[in-house]
């Protein structure tokens, strides 16, 4: 390395003073020299020691005129040094952890986000996404609570303060952040794929691994079900990213599985939808887990069904039939415990005949299992190992059924009933179920009068027994015949196409008839009259049928074909049900609701006559909505309808004639004034 050039008087004044005294313009004028003879070494200072190569002439001259330099300056003078030593990168950044270390961290402000944000958008490298991630970290570790695999990580190089910079760090990941992955990734607009495989992905493996943990940090501590929403979308467009690291597999899981079963209704959908995407992309490593625990959740929030929680539940039986359908054949071991289960608690009951072996069987746990069971299996493959728990199922549900055949529990026979028909229609197996209603029929007497008369309407749909009290009102009565005409009219109607329906339902016609000869309630007769009537329409329609058929019975196929045209063209019983089961629903849901304004009750009336007054009740007048046909009562719900317009319109009149007759101001000022002293006199 070549040195600065000196004259001989420079050295011998060095010698005697032990200071250079060079003048300075030709200081100067030796450095511009030294960039034409050494341009390495010229560069070398340029880019260690900038303070030389700024040698201000002026500042020198004016010092050496006055010949009083202060202490400050001298400082400030260049000395050089003996030793020059090249500095490092690593060594710049240890300054910078020194400096972060000493407590100097960068305070995040609206404008850095934005930044962040265009830098997210157009370069998309992995430095920025190492800084927005490390944002987002010091954003999380402003909420309470710590990771579960935190281990005393030191404190963020940046700091976030308040709710709006807050919210603009998680606004600016959920936005941008996924495109910018897929982009440095080269992923393209792929919705599944393997980031592991991709060449870059090792550049932002560490750096994915610590969004992910500080996302499932925020999701456990946020309780609004509108930001719960808005994270789990977020989520799941990051779900490909967590099969790379299995140690957060079972913290998600976790998160998921309580949205899923405890969350708002929008938060269970989403939760769900994350549930069934990680299914199916790693199903052979958490499948098993799966369909053990989401079942263990189904039934834990199942012990209590009311209108409010009936929607939940529904949700959660129809979702989990979702994962276990996925591989039935892998299911049925479990499916095969969980129904050996049931069946070992009915087994105790009926044997030992125990006051907590009945409530182990007789609660809505149990009926709701059998729910699930009734709704999966039949959607399973004819050929899948699944089939094969069909019989046992529907031996428990009939079980459960003559384990106590009263009429306190009447609700819970209805429930057993809806399942054994939903199975019969789904598998198109034969159930018998009609001797259990028509057992109802014979043995409870309908023509006992009420001590009781309820003003509304009880629905059984959230009930499993009914108290003494309850048995004694006349809607008890009423809801069990209206029960018993919906099931036997809606197992009629699956099997209405059926080559057998003329000669299985004899013994039902036997015992409407019955019950017609001894019942004395008119409204009671007259559903049950047109019950009747049905049956034996589509009875003779059936045979009149079936005496054109010209090959033999014994030829499964030909009459599998042959019901399958009639179901196709209907029968009289099935377009009849379809009919009344439109007005049925909507009853149904007035009832669920508990709304008087929404709900037609059909409450007691009070009518003024000639002096004197007059109770009418509704149900002794002949106008059952569900009797009636679609055409009338279409009719009058349109009546109803025209004369609310009616009501409305003369109410609009009659403001409109009180305000042209009135003096009111034209303009829009306000007529009411402040109260003053002087009106009090």
């Amino acid at each position: 390395m070549k040195s600065i050039p000196r004259t001989r008087e420079d050295e011998s004044d060095n010698d005697s003073s032990g200071e250079s005294d060079l003048d300075a313009e030709e200081h100067m004028k030796s450095l511009m020299k030294l960039k034409d003879t050494d341009p390495e070494f010229y560069s070398f200072l340029k880019q260690n020691d900038t303070k030389l190569l700024d040698f201000n002439v002026s500042d020198d001259d004016n010092n050496n005129d006055d010949g009083n330099s202060s202490d400050d300056e001298d400082n400030s003078r260049h000395v050089p040094q003996s030793k020059l030593e090249i500095a490092s990168d690593e060594s710049d950044y240890e300054n910078e952890d020194d400096e972060n270390s000493s407590g100097s961290r960068i305070k995040v402000t609206l404008k850095l986000i934005t930044t962040w944000q265009e830098a997210l958008k157009n370069d998309k490298s992995a430095k920025t996404i190492k800084t927005v991630v490390a944002v987002f970290h010091a954003a999380t570790e402003t909420l309470s609570g710590k990771a579960e695999d935190e281990n005393n990580e030191e404190p963020s190089r940046y700091k976030v303060d308040g709710s709006a910079v807050f919210n603009g760090v998680v606004q600016m990941c959920i936005m941008h952040l996924p495109d910018a992955l897929k982009s440095f990734l080269g992923l393209g607009t792929q919705t599944r794929f393997e980031a592991h495989k991709a060449k870059k992905f090792g550049k932002v493996k560490g750096t994915l691994k610590s969004y992910l943990t500080d996302l499932l940090k925020l999701l456990r501590c946020v309780s609004s079900s509108n930001i719960i929403t808005v994270l789990l979308k977020h989520l799941h467009q990051m779900l490909p990213y967590t099969q790379c690291y299995s140690s957060l597999r079972k913290p998600l899981l976790k998160i998921l599985l309580k949205f899923w079963s405890s969350g708002e209704e929008t938060v269970r959908v989403v939760a769900f939808l994350c549930i069934i995407q990680m299914a199916t992309s790693q199903k052979e490593s958490i499948l098993e887990i799966l369909v053990k625990t989401m079942y263990i959740k189904y039934v834990q929030n199942a012990n209590f069904v009311s209108p409010s929680l009936l929607p939940g539940i529904n949700f959660m039986r129809h979702s989990l039939a979702e994962i276990y359908l996925l591989d039935c054949n892998f299911s049925y071991n479990h499916a095969f415990l969980f129904v050996r289960q049931l069946a070992i608690n009915l087994r105790n009951a009926v044997t030992l005949k125990k006051k907590e072996n009945f409530q182990a069987v007789y609660n809505w746990q149990f009926i709701n299992s059998l729910k699930f069971w009734t709704e999966l299996i039949p959607l399973s493959k004819p050929q899948s190992m699944m089939r094969q728990l069909l019989y046992p199922l529907v031996q428990i549900i009939i079980g459960t059924i003559k384990m106590i055949p009263t009429s306190q529990y009447y609700p819970l026979r209805f429930h057993c009933l809806r399942m054994l028909i939903s199975i019969a229609k789904e598998s198109g197996t034969f159930i018998p179920v009609l001797p259990f209603l028509t057992e109802i029929l014979n043995n409870y007497t309908f023509n006992k009068k009420h001590k009781v008369a309820a003003m509304k309407p009880m629905s059984l749909i959230c009930l499993l027994r009914v108290s003494k009290s309850q048995q004694q009102e006349n809607t008890f009565k009423d809801s069990i015949l209206e029960t018993i005409y919906e099931l036997i009219l809606e197992n009629a109607a699956n099997e209405s196409h059926k080559v057998y329906f003329p000669d299985s339902y004899i013994p039902c016609v036997i015992e409407l008839k019955a019950f017609l000869k001894k019942s004395n309630v008119a409204n009671y007769s007259r559903k049950i009259k047109q019950l009747l009537d049905k049956i034996e329409e589509n009875r003779k329609f059936i045979e009149k049928e079936r005496s054109k058929l010209t090959f033999d019975l014994k030829n499964v196929k030909e009459i599998q074909n042959w019901e399958i045209r009639l179901k196709n063209e209907g029968t009289p019983l099935a377009k009849f049900y379809t009919s009344w089961y439109k007005i049925y629903e909507t009853q149904k849901l007035k009832l669920l609701t508990q709304n008087d304004e929404i709900a037609d009750n059909k409450l007691p009336s009070i009518k003024k006559g000639k002096g004197k007054k007059r109770i009418a009740n509704n149900d002794d007048e002949d106008n059952s909505d569900l009797d009636m046909p679609v055409e009338e009562y279409e009719r009058r719900e349109q009546k109803k309808k025209m004369k609310m317009k009616e009501k409305k319109a003369m109410k609009l009149k009659k403001a409109k004639y009180v305000n042209e007759n009135d003096e009111l101001p034209k303009d829009n000022t306000d007529i009411v004034r402040d109260l003053k002293i002087d009106d009090w006199d």
